[in-house]
């Protein structure tokens, strides 16, 4: 029986192309792309039935700093019952663990008191048998959550081992669970007391070996994806034994280009999305862009395409060249709002968390909203530094702040800041949850309609 891909309607247990990828491995691969896109999408949710119907067993999840795993195949266990109770149970334990939180009331609580340093990684891995008695681990890590300390990963930008501070821990935070990542079932077939991720590596570092491993992540997902897959194959892991594919990919290292292009990892890009210009300074493997048209904004963007606020925006960060520019543009940002009235500030500032009633009293009180203001400048400024080893230029940041405060009086406050994360996130959407809503994800469509269109980047 074939069982499909929720996205894509690709049958989940079809790894035929990791074939056609071996005979071929410089060149992007459509059916590679759309696993890699329902495998990107389970990273978020955790639905593993059909995965598990289709075969796929021995799933392991990482969600912050929880290790949960012992889900599998029903028919392969024991104890069947108490199988189907694990692979009901963990995926909710998992989702529970992520749970969102407001995001003002976390930034507030950073002003007065400190908060421990949490380490957030979260991954899906599994296993499936092929032919010949081979094997197809795969790895999807996810992307930036809705919590503040999600996003605190994205901002350590300091790179002493020429790497982005954040996404190295973070892949060294899977590295390090690797031989606690149990493939139970898989050991009970090969008849071996364990089998771990650990020992898979280790395999896959030699030639001939059982294992083939693919790894994908949307947005910080595929930005760990990156600084992971490096690590392994510094270790030994051979190339003709993995293969990963980002999608919306930050840039991670500071190393030069000749050292880092020819990895088999592949990068789908939006023209329109900002985060696959940021990040550190360059990504690692290869690099494929969509040229975003009237056409294409249409078809994804849910009418916001229409909004004129909306593409001037876009336009703006359409001129992005690096991390350098996003920081310089939200410094200014918050340059132009510190001299608005205290009520478009708060109005601005509340689009960014939740509506409770504690965060109405914080943003109604002015002395905390300057603070936050001033917290909020340091914090970039601490970032610009980080990252790029000076400062920015104050008048470079003033004149674009004068620029910026006009548009924010055009557009009105409040709407402007919204539709600052609509340009944000409406581009960088890998797919959307709700199969109701018409068009596709822009990177949905990528691999769905616009696979023929993806050129690769210089």
């Amino acid at each position: 029986m074939s069982h499909y891909g929720r996205f894509t309607q690709i049958d989940l247990a079809d790894l035929s192309f990791l074939s056609s990828r071996m005979q071929d491995p410089s060149q992007l691969n459509r059916e590679a792309s759309r696993f890699a896109l329902e495998l990107a999408a389970l990273s978020y949710d955790f639905q593993v039935s059909p995965w598990l119907d289709a075969g796929w067993t021995d799933i392991s999840i990482q969600a912050d700093e929880r290790l949960l795993g012992g889900v599998g195949v029903t028919q392969l266990a024991d104890r069947p019952l108490y199988q189907r109770m694990v692979n009901e149970f963990v995926p909710v334990a998992a989702r529970r663990v992520i749970k969102s939180n407001h995001n003002i009331k976390q930034i507030a609580g950073m002003l007065w008191k400190p908060t421990p340093s949490t380490r957030t990684g979260k991954a899906i891995s599994m296993i499936h048998p092929l032919e010949n008695g081979r094997f197809v681990v795969a790895i999807g890590f996810m992307g930036t959550g809705k919590r503040r300390m999600d996003w605190e990963v994205n901002f350590r930008l300091s790179h002493p081992e020429n790497f982005h501070q954040g996404f190295l821990d973070t892949a060294i935070q899977f590295e390090e669970n690797s031989e606690k990542i149990n493939f139970d079932q898989t050991a009970a077939l090969l008849d071996i007391p364990a089998l771990t991720l650990k020992d898979v590596l280790e395999e896959a570092s030699k030639p001939n070996s059982r294992f083939t491993i693919f790894a994908t992540g949307h947005s910080q997902g595929a930005a760990v994806l990156q600084v992971w897959v490096w690590r392994q194959m510094q270790k030994g892991l051979l190339r003709e034994n993995v293969l990963g594919y980002g999608f919306a990919s930050p840039s991670v290292t500071s190393l030069s280009a000749d050292k880092i292009k020819n990895y088999p990892i592949f990068h789908f890009s939006n023209s329109d999305d900002a985060f696959s210009k940021i990040g550190l300074f360059r990504h690692i493997g290869k690099g494929y862009i969509y040229h975003a048209d009237d056409e294409f904004r249409a078809f994804c963007y849910q009418g916001h395409e229409t909004d004129e606020v909306f593409m001037k925006l876009i336009s703006w960060f359409n001129k992005f060249e690096g991390t350098q520019d996003a920081i310089s543009f939200s410094l200014a940002y918050l340059q132009a709002l510190s001299v608005l009235p205290v009520e478009d500030i708060q109005a601005s500032l509340a689009i960014m968390g939740g509506t409770n009633r504690a965060e109405r009293f914080l943003l109604n009180q002015d002395e905390p909203v300057y603070g936050i203001l001033r917290f909020m400048n340091r914090l970039l400024l601490s970032n610009y530094k980080s990252a790029m080893k000076k400062l920015p230029d104050e008048h470079y940041i003033s004149d674009m702040a004068d620029s910026l405060q006009q548009q924010i009086e055009y557009a009105g406050a409040e709407r402007f800041a919204r539709t600052i994360f609509q340009v944000l996130g409406v581009p960088h959407t890998l797919v959307f949850r709700d199969i109701a809503t018409p068009g596709l994800a822009p990177y949905h469509y990528m691999v769905i309609r616009g696979f023929g269109e993806m050129r690769e980047e210089d």
